[in-house]
Order: structure tokens, then C-alpha cells, then sequence
């Protein structure tokens, strides 16, 4: 009989101890690597790789409706492209709601999303911090009778579906922790869990775990930021807000650095470094920086001007 790991969803078998799925007792309901990451918090398997395709066309051949989560810094063309790609009955959810800052007015947030990107379903936030919409999603849910978590690794999906249903599923910071579908049946309906999609290039384990403090700059153009391995220059004085996690240290230095790559951007524009966040920049200017271009997406600003 095929058993499957309850926290990640991978067929568990305890014949081979290096590959995915071991368990030294198939009585157990947990793979090794699940205990791993839960009781020690252990990071592994990063090289684990989701063909998103694949997992598209998996979703898109089932029924039901469709949860489709990311987190507020991580909102960018190539995750959208993914939540238009799904062809089920859906909705986006921003997850980590709680860690929006209080600077930004949501409901304009919100309306500023769905029209920058075209979005003509339903939009919500969720917070299994503060409960936002929790019973709402509930209701959704119970109406609906199947029900699909999917998303971006690492957005939420498994740790808002443990608050709303007490599951048990493996959480942890470690891209694709749940390995496969998970399907949690209950009376009058069923909740799966999905792998998380994988963007094409971003930096990894930058979500913050409180409230998003914005670090504002008046940055003249004989200085940099410097922070992580990211250096970033401005061509001209300039004024722009960071919406990163604040435990990321940033310093401000004088020109010393050489930048391999720039990018010319229009007033108010977010300068999106996926993964991490973005810097809402005031004025057009030429951007400097040393990372690669597929790192970065520029977008009409979601919070500068009026949302703020």
C-alpha cells in the first residue's frame, strides 16, 4: 500500500536513506526530512527543483477552485503570469498581511494591484497572525467543496491552511517544503495543499517576520546602497523608500564600486528585487547595479503617491 508523508506529501518508503521520502519506520507519518525540518528547523534539499509547467497543467486537469497566494513583497509580472496561467475558478490572495506597513492605505493597495496587472478576479489579504478574512476563507471553502492551495514556494500556503483547518503539514523557510499534492478530506469538503511554484530567478529566505519598516533615503548620486551582495547607485540625487525585511543591513557608501548592469526608470516606479522586495524611486533617473537583470522588474509604483 502506498503511504504518503503527511507533512510534504512525497510517498514514504524506507528502503533507500538519501533519497526523498525515507522514513527509518513505516508506521510513521513523517518522512525523515519533515522531522528534520520541523524539530530542528534544518535546511536541505535546496536544490529540489519544481517544473512549474508540470505543475500547472497537474492543477489546470483537476476540478475545484483555487487559492492562489503570495506575499506582499513578493507581488511581481512573473508570479501573476502564473495566477493567469490557472485555468480553474480562483482567487489571489495576499498572504502575510500583518507585515504590510501601516503607511499603506490596503484598500488602495489593493485596487492599485488588480489594475496595474489586469486582474479581473477577486482579490483579498490574509494574516494567520491577526485572522484577517480566516472565516471568510472558511466559508469559501465549505461553499466550494475542493479546494486548491497554490502559489509561490514559501508564500504561505501550508501555515495558512494549518490555521484554518489545524492540519499538521510540515512549515518551515525552506523552498519546496511540500513535495507533492497533499489532499486533507473532510466531511462536506477537501483542501490540497500543491507544491509551491518556483520563480525563474530570485533571492531566497528573505521573508520578514514582522511588520514592514520603510527605510527612506535622500541618496546623492556620488553614493551607494550596499546591502546582502547588492550594490545599487542612482545617476542622479535622489529620493526613494525600501519595503525589504528590516533585519537586511543596509549602508550607505561613497562611490567606490563598479556596477555591471543599469537600468533607466520613469518617476515613481518600484524597482523589484525578486525575493526580496522592492524600492519605490521617486524620480527618473539611471539605476546602477551589480546584480543580474533577471533579479529585477521595474513597475508603475503600488505604494508610492496616493497609496501612501
Amino acid at each position: 500500500m502506498i503511504k504518503k508523508c503527511l507533512g510534504c506529501g512525497i510517498t514514504l518508503q524506507s528502503k533507500s536513506p538519501y533519497t526523498l521520502g525515507y522514513t527509518p519506520d513505516m508506521e510513521k507519518d513523517y518522512c525523515e526530512r519533515c522531522f528534520k525540518i520541523t524539530h530542528y528547523n534544518a535546511k536541505i534539499d535546496a536544490d529540489i527543483k519544481i517544473n512549474n509547467k508540470e505543475l500547472l497543467a497537474r492543477i489546470n486537469s483537476k476540478g475545484g477552485f483555487v487559492f492562489f497566494l503570495v506575499d506582499f513583497l513578493n507581488i511581481y509580472e512573473e508570479v501573476i503570469d502564473l495566477f493567469k496561467s490557472i485555468e480553474l475558478p480562483k482567487m489571489l490572495v495576499i498572504t502575510k498581511a500583518d507585515v504590510i506597513p501601516k503607511n499603506i492605505i490596503k484598500d488602495k493597495l489593493l485596487k492599485k494591484v488588480k489594475k496595474l496587472y489586469d486582474i479581473k478576479e477577486d482579490i483579498i489579504f490574509s494574516s494567520v497572525k491577526t485572522k484577517e478574512n480566516l472565516d471568510y476563507l472558511k466559508n469559501i471553502i465549505k461553499d466550494k467543496k475542493q479546494v486548491f492551495f497554490v502559489g509561490l514556494t514559501n508564500s504561505g500556503k501550508s501555515s495558512l491552511i494549518n490555521h484554518l483547518i489545524g492540519a499538521n503539514i510540515t512549515v518551515s523557510k525552506n523552498c519546496n517544503t511540500t513535495l507533492d499534492f497533499i489532499p486533507m478530506h473532510f466531511d462536506n469538503f477537501t483542501i490540497i495543499d500543491a507544491p509551491g511554484f518556483v520563480s525563474s530567478s530570485f533571492i531566497d529566505g528573505m521573508s520578514p517576520k514582522g511588520i514592514v519598516k520603510p527605510l527612506s533615503y535622500q541618496l546623492k548620486n556620488k553614493y551607494y546602497l550596499k546591502f546582502l551582495n547588492i550594490n545599487l547607485n542612482m545617476d542622479i540625487d535622489n529620493n526613494l523608500t525600501m519595503y525589504i525585511n528590516n533585519n537586511v543591513k543596509v549602508e550607505k557608501r561613497r562611490c567606490e564600486e563598479d556596477f555591471n548592469n543599469q537600468l533607466k526608470v520613469d518617476n515613481n516606479v518600484d524597482f523589484i528585487i525578486k525575493g526580496l522586495g522592492f524600492i519605490n524611486v521617486k524620480k527618473g533617473c539611471l539605476i546602477n547595479f551589480n546584480i543580474p537583470r533577471e533579479l529585477i522588474e521595474v513597475r508603475e509604483s503600488i505604494v508610492g503617491g496616493s497609496n501612501e
